[in-house]
């Protein structure tokens, strides 16, 4: 239950097991990964090597300049790089527990998987499609979507199957029984016109962003979601980025659930494909240009049918996923900063997206995560609002990127900050229930422009070997620069710096550095990049890794705990 009353229930119906959550191996803070270094002329003398000079490093105090180490390679003439040391944030008072040293080297081999242009994206549910802050004049909105890059807005949920009634005639609404979701859910069927799609539009043109919309199943009519499609693509044009059919049809029958159920007992995959290419027949034949995505499921059981059934307007499969999402305090899987931190639930992730990755990659389609966070429990837990949320973003976006995934839309709401969802990104600043449309960031947010700003690239192969709680992935980018991101997952009041030690593929010209911070796991609204509230620094105008030196293929340097760092290179 919400550990404030006033905050509205969440609604999803995904359990831990449907979206693969696994049992949690124990780990401890000291031990130490290993992995077999790749190629690229790297030994096992050159690590060790990095393994002294980083233990030589001042045991958690911010040192003046970074130990920076020149490549034993063919002398070469660098232009000189002049810009001022970056000023990176000191460790807590109290801060001292030691961090094992780590060292990563980066490979010249790609691993075949990149980071997209505009991956980041906001999940709205469908029943806000006609509220006023959706038009630019009447919120601040846009301000908040251009700190990402031309992010996808999504408007899908279950709202979209129970609330959400289209219609381009003049009609009145349906006499649709609402179950409610929880005691007390007041909430009605929201009817949605081409001129809320107007007003729609606006935004996505001011925010220069895509959208992805989600036509109702749950009452039948192929004809009126044909009739939504054409609407929406001579409204948004090339910005409409496809037409979801339901949302999560895997759990339209959930026993003793009458709120969720919305077909027979007997509901299954193959009937779930039969009403879907009913809908996409309908919808080719009036609005032959829209792409069609799917399955909104959150069951791979549901996806490999799905994918072995695909059909001409399919676009992309979508698949939505929540790590943690056991909703009682004494479930194992129950969303707690020791667990988004833990090394064992990050690992867990990567191989849950991967089998969903597979599938796609078998059937020759991209794969999206058009819903996703943390947990789909309502109400609060110790993760929402929290630092930690935007560290865990971060992994996770990287993680899931690096694995396959090509579109990741965190679900949130527009509802104010007080009383309303507390996982949501974003939230407005007005009273509880009187919005004003001047809207804020919630730490998981900043995550979220973090790895909206790194430029899009190749993903190389990494090799680390030091803290498990350091991760660390290394970005090619087309100009043939780098991104190295460091997230040090350490407890910011606990443990001291991390000493880091990066070899480079080759000797880097100019280095630069980017931060997200915060004082604690469980710090709210104080998370910051480059001690900004926006996306931080450009790249263009930011800070020298202290130390650095043109011509240098190492870099070593402490790393503060609960930090995300970006280190940018050029060759």
């Amino acid at each position: 239950m919400p550990k404030n009353p006033e905050e509205n229930h969440r609604e999803y119906s995904h359990s831990a097991r449907d979206i693969g959550a696994g049992p949690l191996a124990a780990t401890t803070l000291a031990r130490k990964r290993r992995r077999r270094y790749l190629g690229g002329g790297i030994g096992a003398g050159v690590v060790a090597a990095a393994v002294v000079a980083i233990a030589a490093l001042n045991g958690g105090t911010v040192a003046p300049s970074s130990k920076a180490e020149a490549s034993s390679g063919p002398s070469k003439s660098y232009a000189p790089f002049n810009r001022p040391a970056y000023e990176q944030i000191a460790s807590q008072a109290g801060a001292t527990a030691p961090v094992t040293p780590t060292t990563v080297v980066v490979s010249k081999d790609e691993t075949g998987t990149a980071l997209p242009d505009g991956m980041m994206g906001l999940s709205f549910e469908s029943d806000i499609m006609t509220d006023p802050r959706l038009d630019p004049g009447n919120s601040t909105l846009v301000a908040e979507l251009k700190n990402l890059t031309k992010p996808v807005i999504r408007f899908g949920g279950q709202a979209a199957d129970r609330r959400f009634f289209w219609t381009s005639a003049s009609e009145g609404l349906p006499d649709w029984k609402l179950v409610p979701a929880f005691q007390g859910d007041t909430r009605q069927i929201v009817k949605v016109t081409p001129a809320d799609l107007e007003r729609i539009n606006r935004t996505v043109v001011a925010a220069d962003a895509k959208v992805l919309l989600t036509a109702d199943l749950g009452h039948f009519d192929p004809d009126r979601a044909a009739d939504f499609a054409k609407n929406a693509s001579a409204i948004f044009g090339e910005r409409l980025l496809g037409i979801a059919i339901g949302n999560e049809p895997n759990g339209y029958y959930v026993k003793g659930n009458p709120y969720l159920t919305l077909r027979p007992e007997d509901w299954s995959p193959s009937k779930f494909m039969d009403e879907f290419k009913a809908y996409e027949s309908a919808i080719s034949k009036t609005a032959p240009n829209v792409k069609i995505i799917g399955p909104e499921t959150y069951s791979l059981n549901w996806l490999k049918p799905f994918a072995a059934q695909q059909t001409p307007s399919l676009g992309a499969l979508s698949y939505h996923n929540y790590p943690l999402s056991t909703c009682l305090p004494n479930e194992e899987f129950f969303p707690t900063i020791a667990r988004v931190t833990s090394r064992a639930h990050m690992d867990k992730v990567k191989t849950v997206v991967a089998n969903i990755a597979k599938v796609a990659k078998d059937s020759g389609l991209p794969v999206w995560l058009t819903e996703s966070g943390i947990s789909s429990c309502p109400g609060s837990n110790e993760t929402t609002r929290k630092h930690v949320a935007a560290m865990w973003i971060v992994n996770y976006a990287l993680t899931v990127a690096q694995t396959g995934v090509t579109q990741l839309d965190v679900h949130g709401a527009l509802d104010t900050c007080k009383g309303g969802p507390p996982a949501s990104p974003i939230c407005d600043t007005g009273a509880y229930k009187r919005p004003t449309g001047v809207m804020t960031e919630q730490a998981i947010y900043h995550g979220m422009m973090l790895v909206s700003a790194l430029a899009p690239g190749m993903f190389h192969n990494v090799d680390q070997d030091g803290s498990e709680n350091v991760y660390s992935y290394a970005i090619g980018h087309k100009d043939g620069s780098m991104s190295v991101v460091v997230v040090n997952q350490n407890d910011p009041k606990l443990s001291a710096q991390a000493p880091v030690a990066i070899q480079l593929p080759e000797a880097a010209a100019t280095a630069t550095m980017s931060q997200m911070t915060g004082p604690a796991f469980d710090a709210e609204a104080q998370t910051q990049i480059d001690s900004r509230e926006d996306a931080g620094v450009p790249e263009s105008q930011r800070a020298m890794i202290p130390g650095f030196v043109p011509g240098q293929q190492k870099v070593s340097l402490p790393l503060t705990s609960g930090t995300v760092t970006v280190l940018t290179f050029t060759f």
